[in-house]
């Protein structure tokens, strides 16, 4: 029995079924079939017998539908051969890429750093030669930056241990001045949960050591008989790893009194709690892109305590790989979901170089990831000039 949705051909002997599938298949057909289909929304069309029976196709002689059939598979099984052959040349190119982008990431000595890095510049066309893979870069020089491996220090530099003192002696005044309240105590970072040896002149913190954290409005509250006031906010769908996205914004009614409590700051660092994997620890700067605007309970802020600070240091580390596997190994898990919670993220082992050099990372980070960007571009525009001329050339040869 079949279906009142599925129609039933029968042809003669002089048509050949096969040939009257591929013709079915055909971009002419569908292109028809998308003209003529009725239906009550664009997910649901449908198109009648007498439209399917109203197709118009070519009709050679029987013996040429054979062979045009023939043909057909016979391409068909070329093209599936080529698909499978770029597919293993692309997971050796990717291999690959892992292998010398980790030998970078793993060094330990400045001769095996310096001979990691020619390598790569060696084979560098033939490295980077994706999309993927130019990202694959950016991931890397960003944990490179994170890691004090991407300018030189310099020993002229006020060392870290004296930004701490005065970050410390900063936070201190705040708390009793009563801007902030005074944090529990965390205990001591251990030399396991330390990921990598800080260069000289650098200094490990937990990463409420240097910020203020707090969290944001909760959504739901009962707020009967207070002074409301209506207040655009952020989700964690506005928080992306870097940057925000505002192009939708949601608003919430919040007690008058506590606008102060939860409005953002220039330079605020604002990191997501957790959804699916890529959304735990997500980060992004507040650039007072909305005059009064407020965080929801599922975003932490983190605040400078301190004005030897820059937000976009801080970030950098956040958004790195080496942060990331310490969200992910600290993160309540379910299936499919991850989140962090306030004491996680105040415990995050921060590492913390001199003002100076921070700033120096920055900069070179910038200017390294606009080269990125650049050459990613310009494969982008490679790859679809070669689609273009594939495109003419097959139209071409079946005109």
């Amino acid at each position: 029995m079949l279906s009142d949705k599925i129609i039933r051909f029968v042809f003669s002997e002089n048509i050949n079924s096969e040939y009257v599938l591929l013709m079915n298949n055909s971009q002419q057909a569908r292109s028809y079939y998308a003209a003529v289909a009725g239906g009550t929304s664009s997910s649901m069309k449908n198109v009648s017998r007498e439209q399917i029976r109203a197709l118009s196709i070519p009709l050679p002689p029987l013996s040429e539908q054979s062979r045009i059939v023939a043909k057909v598979d016979q391409l068909m099984a070329l093209c599936d051969r080529l698909e499978q052959q770029q597919d293993r040349q692309q997971a050796l190119h990717q291999t690959l890429v892992n292998t010398v982008l980790d030998s970078l990431t793993q060094t330990t000595s400045p001769d095996a750093f310096r001979s990691a890095w020619a390598r790569i510049a060696a084979h560098f066309d033939t490295l980077f030669s994706t999309v993927d893979s130019i990202n694959q870069l950016k991931q890397t020089l960003l944990q490179l930056a994170v890691m004090g491996k991407l300018v030189p220090q310099d020993p002229n530099d006020e060392p870290a241990s004296v930004l701490l003192q005065k970050i410390a002696a900063e936070k201190e005044a705040l708390v009793k001045s009563g801007k902030i309240k005074k944090p529990k105590p965390l205990p001591e970072i251990g030399e396991e949960e330390k990921p990598f040896e800080l260069p000289v002149g650098w200094e490990w913190s937990q990463f409420e050591q240097v910020v203020s954290i707090t969290g944001g409005i909760t959504l739901g509250r009962k707020l009967a008989g207070r002074t409301l006031a209506l207040y655009p906010y952020l989700r964690v769908a506005n928080v992306q790893r870097g940057y925000l996205n505002l192009d939708e914004i949601k608003s919430i009614e919040i007690p008058i009194d506590e606008v102060d409590k939860y409005r953002l700051q220039q330079g605020d660092l604002l990191i997501t709690e957790g959804g699916d994997w890529d959304k735990v620890g997500r980060t992004a700067i507040w650039r007072d892109e909305i005059a009064i605007c407020l965080h929801q309970n599922h975003v932490f802020r983190a605040r400078s305590v301190c004005s030897d600070w820059n937000e976009i240091w801080a970030q950098l580390f956040l958004n790195s790989t080496i942060a990331r596997d310490y969200f992910a190994g600290a993160a309540k898990q379910t299936t499919n979901l991850a989140s962090i919670n306030m004491t996680q993220l105040r415990s995050c082992p921060f590492p913390l170089p001199p003002l100076a050099e921070q700033f120096r990372i920055v900069a070179k980070v910038d200017a390294l990831m606009a080269l990125c960007d650049r050459l990613a571009a310009r494969l982008r525009e490679a790859q679809h000039t070669r689609q273009s001329l594939a495109e003419a050339v097959v139209e071409q040869a079946l005109a």
